[in-house]
């Protein structure tokens, strides 16, 4: 039997696969943003947010810009839309890896913004760009799935539309990012400014200090702007030293007691302005009690100013570990739910069942609260399950699209849809090669012809024949292999050259060209060559 046998492995996620190895038509494709114009919709303390926000990228949408820059260069024209098959497997493997790896890559973006902007850092491929695209959007459809757990407030701008990156140009997805990435974050600052505005005292039960309330505030306030405007998160901004006294075992009674309404303002101050965005009310609420009651005891008991600053800030860095875990484990589960509850994408059989690992992620997404021990592996095999699923159907469906520059020929799918056949048009319908994905991954490849009749067994020419088709096989085996990794997939073929084998072809076989043959690669398949 003429034929050939490799393992399969899986390099890199090409963007335009689909299960039935087509990509997406770009034509005629529009880009709806889904990003609400929120200006003049914040809070007091905020309400210049919008329009600054509106003209200045964040870090993330710079960085971004400059990736969509380099794509233009890279994928000429940068047409195809990312298919449901590639996009469902980026996803899944990120959520694999989960939230902790998706913050590595931000940063990484982030880190190189300077490089990229003079165009220093360069991407391996075009299809790293397009899974740095699928992985951002995953990461902001997390933090949007959270940002809707609780209620907006009035002047809260709603959260932006999730992002839906199939079938979307490269181009027009990375902007997609970056105004979603404005976007989300003006909201998550919105509604973190709202809380601010009520911390952390009322002024109707102090008028004689609402300026030094005001005061106490704005660190805060101009931390949610900055991070708004694209800055880090206020939990990640420097502590300003400068002039704070801490009691220590060198301090002195006197140097306490020299505390004054100043240090309480500019120690507290630095202690709101930190506060994750994620921050308890429960938790605000104490420290509020502890900042006032040490503004008070300025004047009546300034032994005891020290002692209530510390205790605000022991509360303020309990409570905001316990706010980003919480947080990191929603993100998480937001994540983790978006992989498995997502629909299994067209063409590709039905995806393992996960109906027990939604219900364990959506307990976490509610209450915050990592899985762990038996739910955690339930979590974890059903994503295994349907990674697994997900990477055999991206592999029939790449094997199948490398078969198609195969040359001139019909390819007809058969009714298992894990082998096909290819009827090469010089061979006339009589003899074709047949491609099959084994249960295991194996990828082989068999040379085939229709049953002999009695005279045909009979005849010499027969044998002659079938030892030519033989040896041309050899050669579409060997253009396969090279075929293939330009799918993202290693096939490294061994051929063995004996009988060919006898039976019926797919339905629809011909000689004749399919007229659904696809063309030559996109460029950007080979522009690192």
């Amino acid at each position: 039997m003429s034929s050939a046998f490799t393992g399969t492995d899986l390099l890199t996620v090409m963007p335009d696969v689909s299960a039935y190895g087509y990509p997406p038509d770009p034509a005629g494709l529009t880009l709806d943003t889904g990003v609400p114009d929120v200006a003049g919709t914040g809070v007091a303390d905020m309400a210049s947010v919008s329009d600054q926000a509106a003209d200045a990228a964040t870090h993330v949408g710079d960085a971004v810009g400059h990736l969509a820059d380099q794509a233009q260069d890279m994928i000429v024209p940068a047409l195809i839309g990312l298919a449901d098959l590639s996009g469902a497997l980026l996803v899944t493997r990120l959520a694999l890896r989960g939230t902790v790896a998706l913050a590595a890559f931000n940063n990484k973006v982030a880190a190189e913004q300077e490089a990229l902007s003079r165009r220093q850092v360069s991407l391996e491929t075009g299809s790293e760009c397009w899974r740095r695209a699928a992985e951002a959007a995953a990461g902001l459809n997390a933090r949007i799935t959270v940002l809707g757990l609780d209620p907006s407030g009035p002047g809260d701008p709603p959260p932006p539309a999730p992002v839906r990156p199939v079938g979307v140009p490269l181009d027009l997805l990375w902007k997609r990012l970056a105004e979603t990435e404005r976007a989300l974050r003006r909201a998550e600052a919105q509604r973190a400014a709202r809380a601010t505005a009520r911390l952390p005292f009322d002024h109707a039960q102090d008028p004689e200090h609402a300026a030094w309330y005001d005061r106490l505030r704005e660190r805060r306030r101009q931390a949610l702007i900055r991070y708004a405007e694209g800055g880090p998160g206020p939990e990640a901004a420097a502590p300003d030293h400068a002039g704070s006294t801490v009691l220590t075992g060198s301090t002195t009674l006197a140097e306490a007691t020299a505390l004054t309404e100043d240090d309480v303002l500019r120690e507290g101050a630095e202690l709101l302005a930190r506060l994750p965005l994620a921050f308890t009310s429960a938790g605000r609420e104490l420290i509020d009690d502890c900042l006032r009651e040490a503004r008070r005891a300025v004047g009546r008991r300034p032994t005891a100013v020290r002692r209530y600053l510390d205790e605000a800030a022991l509360i303020a860095h309990k409570e905001s570990e316990r706010a980003l875990l919480a947080d990191r484990a929603r993100q998480d589960a937001a994540l983790r739910l978006g992989a498995l509850q997502a629909p299994a994408p067209e063409g590709v059989d039905t995806l393992p069942d996960a109906a027990e690992a939604v219900e364990v992620l959506q307990r976490a997404l509610r209450a915050g609260v990592a899985p762990s021990g038996a739910a955690e592996r339930t979590v974890r095999q059903a994503l295994v399950s349907r990674s697994a699923a997900l990477q055999r159907a991206y592999l029939v469906a790449a094997l199948r699209r490398a078969t198609e520059q195969w040359g001139e020929g019909s390819v007809q799918g058969r009714m298992d849809a894990d082998h096909w056949d290819f009827a090469p048009a010089a061979w006339g319908g009589r003899y074709w090669l047949r491609v099959r994905l084994t249960s295991t991954g194996q990828a082989r490849v068999f040379t085939m012809r229709r049953p002999l009749t009695p005279e045909e067994e009979a005849d010499p020419a027969t044998a002659a024949l079938d030892a030519e088709r033989c040896a041309e096989s050899s050669g579409y085996v060997d253009a396969l292999g090279r075929l293939t990794e330009a799918e993202g997939v290693r096939a490294e073929f061994a051929w063995s050259s004996s009988q060919v084998r006898t039976g019926e072809p797919a339905p629809g076989l011909s000689g004749r060209t399919s007229p659904r043959r696809r063309p030559a690669p996109p460029l950007h398949r080979h522009h690192d060559r």
